[in-house]
């Protein structure tokens, strides 16, 4: 049996509530390679520890605000340093629109405004290819420092739709 190479570890805060796990499950679905393990009472380091055992590039750690994925924080684990950290303003699950799961194997990049956000769907395995499951599409919000990210293909949305707080032009959040 072939056992597929991990390139990304997706864990969350401690205790997370289940609208959390539940992004976290979608999220394993659309990153090409990904695993999610349960932090349960583990420490981050032990995470980290399980992660590089696995030989994976990168460990993204949701945490929590007010029972809701909050921060979206990648973590290296070559240089074992955070390369992009994330304000979640809100996601949207795939079960919420009552939507099934698709497991993406080959992930492009369609239109990406924002560089910061390309460079890293870039790192976790979104690359520039044809003839792929899904694409990466996100904007910014009509007005707002709000960047929305989607997953999709032929109009169908396949991943959960985060929106980042991304910047303002008079105060620098990210």
């Amino acid at each position: 049996m072939l056992i597929p190479h991990i390139e990304v570890v997706f864990t969350s805060s401690r205790d997370a509530p289940l609208r959390v796990r539940t992004f976290l499950n979608e999220l394993t679905y659309i990153f090409p390679n990904s695993i999610k393990i349960n932090r349960g009472r583990q420490s981050l380091n032990e995470i980290i520890s399980k992660s590089i055992y696995l030989r994976a590039k990168y460990l993204i750690l949701i945490n929590i605000r007010k029972g809701n994925p909050g921060r979206f924080k990648v973590y290296d684990l070559t240089n074992r340093t955070v390369k992009y950290n994330f304000i979640i303003y809100g996601v949207t699950l795939l079960t919420e629109l009552k939507l099934p799961r698709t497991i993406i194997k080959r992930g492009c990049i369609g239109r990406i405004e924002e560089e910061s956000i390309k460079n890293m769907l870039i790192d976790l395995g979104y690359l520039y290819l044809e003839n792929c499951d899904a694409y990466a599409n996100g904007e910014y919000l009509e007005n707002s420092s709000i960047y929305e990210l989607k997953f999709t293909k032929d109009n169908k949305i396949l991943g959960p739709i985060i929106r980042f707080l991304l910047y303002d032009r008079n105060k620098n959040f990210n």
